[in-house]
This record gives C-alpha cells, structure tokens and sequence, in this order.
C-alpha cells in the first residue's frame, strides 16, 4: 500500500509492502493533505507491519520524550527510533532514520479495528513523521508555530500564543468574513528567497481549521483576550523570539536546526511586523487589523 500527504510544501510518502489493511485512514483532516505520489519526495518511508518488533542496536540517546514516550539514538548507520504504545506503555513503533530525515525503515505493530487486523498510519505521524517534519523544516529556515494562520485580502496573519489565548476565536471571526483559515492550531511558516510563506497543516483547534494551503506572510501577531477595547502594542525584536520560542515545537535533538531556527526568527523580526494583540471577540477585530496592515512597517530595535 501507498499513501502520500503534503504538509508545508514537503511530500511524505509511505509504502507499505505487503497490503496490510489500513485503519482509520484518511483520519479528517489528513485526508485534505493527500497528494499524489512523486518520484522522488521529500520523507520516504517504508513501513513493515509485524509482530515482535524487531531489535535495534541502539548507541547513545540523543532525545527522550515524556519519559520514554518516544526516544531517539545514535547510530553507527543512522538515528534509531522507538514510541510507545500510550495505553500499554509498550514499543509499538521502532524505525531507522537517515542523518538528514529523508529514509525512514520503519517497523510497526498490527492494530485491531472492527475485527479487521491492519496498521494505522496516524501510529507513524505521530510522532514519527512529525520528528522528521520539524528537523527538516528547521535545517532548511522553516518552523511548526503554536499558531493560527489565515489568509484575506491578499494578507497571511499569524496569531500566535498559549493554549486559551484566543487562536480558534479569532480564526472563527476571520472565516465569518471570507478568509481562508490555514489552521487554528498549527502553521508552518518557512524562508524563502522572496519573504515568509505561512502554510496550512493537519493539526487542527477547537475550531477545526485545516487548508491545505499557503499564502505569503505579512504580519505576526502575539494575541491574548482583551478587555473594553482592541489595542496592539509594538514588541521588541528579543521579545517576539522569546514568544515565539514558547510557542514553536523545536527539535531539541537536532543541534543545527535549532540554531538554524534561531537565525530564521531573527530574520522575521527584522523584516517583519511583529505586535502583541489584546482583542474583544467581536467581528470588528477584522476591519481592525486589515487597517493596520496598511501601516508601513518599521523596524524596532
């Protein structure tokens, strides 16, 4: 079997040799982010469905999650990689990686659905694919930002911040409006030669936002719940990569990329306008906003 996604521009492509069933798949809003497959795509990965899993010789730990929750090694071939299974907290997925995350061997339990035994390839997303998705995305001036992410008028926002802060209400706002909401939960925004580009990805809010789509970024904001009245506030250049920090999911394993992450949000703050938001929920947030963005920007230092 064969299944491909797109997500921020990079193309996953799993082949799974000996057609096992697949379970639960496409799972919404995944199925908005299936693609055709190409030649050669950006993460391949080949899986095997099989029961023990087999040993991998394992060198030294180089990330531990949640205390075993997943973990990642060195290797004299590679990295090796092992999640658990939350309810049994037993391995259910061990794979191979390549240094730069394009190879993936993966081996992987057989799952139990409806009486039908099969894989379910939510077990390699997560977090798997997402562990090459973020070291890919950092080594090459890209990021995973707790974030919502929209597009209107022509103009890519950014709302980012904490669990609460407001990301699903203002994306909800916006979309009463006509914009097209990337997501309310998780955007990718990578570097390119003619500025930022925000794109949609498969993790979505409470408001179940997901496009598979990309628009150019114009502004980033850092919101929270206001009070009486919308107000923004200019941030300092060390301020905003100190709250983007908090809210981006880094690859702590990967030394490079995150230093990479640090040049790129450098860059962002620079040449991008950077405010924090305290906004009612009322529908005016959006005229608001799109007056502003008329605004020239100019740099604070």
């Amino acid at each position: 079997m064969d299944l491909t996604v797109q997500i921020g521009g990079y193309t996953v492509h799993i082949h799974e040799s000996n057609n096992h069933p697949c379970l639960a798949w496409p799972l919404r809003p995944f199925d908005r982010f299936l693609t055709p497959s190409i030649p050669s795509p950006d993460i391949q990965v080949y899986v095997t469905v099989v029961s023990p899993l087999p040993d991998l010789p394992t060198g030294e730990l180089r990330f531990d999650s949640s205390h075993g929750c997943w973990t990642l090694f060195k290797s004299k071939t590679g990295l090796q990689f092992e999640s658990l299974d939350p309810k049994t907290l037993q391995p259910r997925v061990r794979a191979c990686m390549s240094d730069d995350y394009r190879s993936v061997r993966a081996w992987i339990l057989p799952d139990l659905s409806g009486g039908q035994v099969g894989w379910s390839p939510m077990q390699l997303f997560n977090p798997l694919i997402e562990v090459c998705l973020l070291s890919r995305l950092a080594r090459e001036g890209g990021i995973l930002l707790h974030a919502s992410g929209l597009s209107l008028c022509e103009q890519g926002y950014v709302f980012t911040g904490p669990s609460g802060a407001g990301k699903s209400t203002i994306a909800e706002l916006f979309a009463d409006r006509g914009a097209t909401v990337l997501s309310d939960e998780r955007v990718i925004v990578r570097m390119r030669d003619t500025g930022f580009v925000l794109f949609g990805t498969p993790w979505v809010g409470s408001g179940q936002y997901a496009a598979n789509a990309s628009a150019p970024m114009t502004a980033l904001y850092c919101i929270q719940h206001g009070q009486e009245r919308h107000r923004i506030d200019t941030l300092k250049p060390s301020t905003v990569v100190t709250r983007m920090l908090q809210q981006a999911f880094l690859p702590h394993w990967d030394r490079a990329g995150v230093e990479t992450t640090l040049e790129v949000l450098t860059s962002l703050t620079r040449t991008m306008p950077c405010r924090s938001l305290a906004f009612l929920n009322q529908l005016d947030i959006v005229d608001f906003l799109l007056n502003r963005s008329s605004e020239p920007h100019t740099a604070v230092t």
